[in-house]
């Protein structure tokens, strides 16, 4: 049997399509509260949200995938949630992410390259000033890794 969550996306995936959106999450929690959480190569705006919102609620109303007395929230992820899907990855190539693989490795890293797989990301040397300056910059390291061991990766805010 389909989990709720699994049935709310495949039912999702025409009308985010139609929004130029894609899919990151569905989470159904236990307290009744479905969430969905869309994003685009643009931003996403609350007509669209709105729009998958509506579109959805007649589906969920008839209480046959989650109780009727739920509550609906559609969204974008936010910038403080790490990335999911390959697309998030692709609409941000260039930006710094802060990743955790699942070996528990640390990398801070700017993101290079994105495919469905695999991202490729040059990872940040800082350089400590002190007496003992070194000779020569150190060579940026290039770091390939497929989604499947990527832990956590969160993007990094810069404010000016």
């Amino acid at each position: 049997m389909k989990k709720a969550s699994e049935i709310i996306s495949e039912l999702l995936l025409p009308k985010i399509q139609e929004e130029n959106l894609y899919l990151v999450e569905v989470k159904v929690l236990q307290n009744k509260i479905v969430q969905i959480f869309v994003d685009g190569l643009e931003n996403v705006t609350i007509n669209q949200c709105a729009n998958i919102s509506r579109f959805i609620e007649p589906f969920l109303d008839e209480g046959k995938i989650v109780p009727v007395d739920y509550q609906l929230e559609v969204s974008s992820p936010g910038m403080s949630n790490p990335l999911k899907v390959p697309m998030q990855y692709i609409k941000r190539i260039g930006r710094t992410l802060d990743i955790t693989t699942n070996k528990g490795m640390k990398h801070s890293a700017v993101l290079k390259h994105a495919d469905d797989e695999k991202i490729i990301v040059e990872e940040i040397i800082e350089i400590k000033k002190n007496k003992k300056q070194l000779a020569e910059t150190p060579t940026p390291k290039e770091i390939e890794l497929k989604y499947s061991d990527i832990k956590t990766a969160l993007l990094q805010i810069k404010f000016k």
